[in-house]
């Protein structure tokens, strides 16, 4: 049976990781994003801004003639603009819900009726964040909250072949870790706490996440929660 991923954001950070090490494990992978450094006979690109809805919208995932095992992983997202809620512009509050849920909503429900009777595994990348307020993350901590709900009523839902995980990674060294230790202590009164994670190496490789994420997908049945951390998941 073959194994084919879709993943969005694989132009760095997590999405790229994952991808590569999908493409290591004997899978088809479809890579969404803006930019693409990936170069690999199993490996697809797709060019696409996810934060405009025209295009999520008329995006197409590719069909299969036999029945295969499909894994789609939404991880594509922005920390938006890191400011305390007034100081935030209309225009930037769409495009981050955008692109952090409405993009993924829409790629869920694409998912599940692109591939009624395939075995599926769909696989929210969620946040800390979803159950913590953080000042100056108006909107990722909200899109973030309602992604691990949407991902908990598609469950009780119980789709056909459809297994789904919110899984949250935790605090990463990526690009995303760079731009919250630039933004402006004025905006962002934990800069420093943050700031303590990357000098104090405590900031979680995205090798070991991914290595994890593999681990997940290899192994569903052995989580009974929709809501997973990774710091739960232990590769000994």
């Amino acid at each position: 049976m073959q194994k084919a991923a879709l993943i969005t954001g694989t132009g760095g950070g997590i999405g790229k990781v994952v991808a590569e090490l999908l493409l290591k494990n004997d899978f088809d992978v479809y890579g969404y994003s803006r930019t693409n450094k990936i170069q690999h006979p199993n490996f697809t690109f797709t060019k696409i801004d996810l934060s405009d809805l025209a295009q999520v919208n008329n995006l197409v995932f590719p069909t299969f003639n036999i029945d295969n095992e499909v894994l789609l992983i939404n991880n594509a997202a922005t920390i938006g603009t890191i400011v305390p809620f007034d100081k935030k512009q209309t225009s930037d509050i769409i495009k981050e819900y955008n692109l952090n849920l409405v993009a993924p909503t829409i790629l869920c429900r694409k998912f599940i009726t692109t591939y009624p009777d395939d075995k599926k595994l769909l696989i929210n990348i969620g946040s800390g964040a979803a159950n913590k307020a953080i000042a100056s993350w108006s909107t990722y901590c909200a899109t973030k909250s309602a992604l691990d709900m949407l991902t908990q009523v598609i469950a009780e839902e119980k789709h056909k072949n459809l297994t789904v995980f919110s899984v949250h990674p935790g605090v990463v060294d990526t690009n995303m870790q760079l731009q919250i230790r630039n933004s402006d202590p004025k905006n962002f009164p934990l800069l420093s706490k943050f700031a303590d994670y990357y000098s104090q190496n405590e900031l979680e490789s995205t090798k070991i996440v991914a290595q994890k994420l593999l681990y997940i997908i290899q192994n569903t049945s052995r989580f009974e929660q929709n809501i997973l951390s990774i710091r739960d998941v232990s590769l000994n």
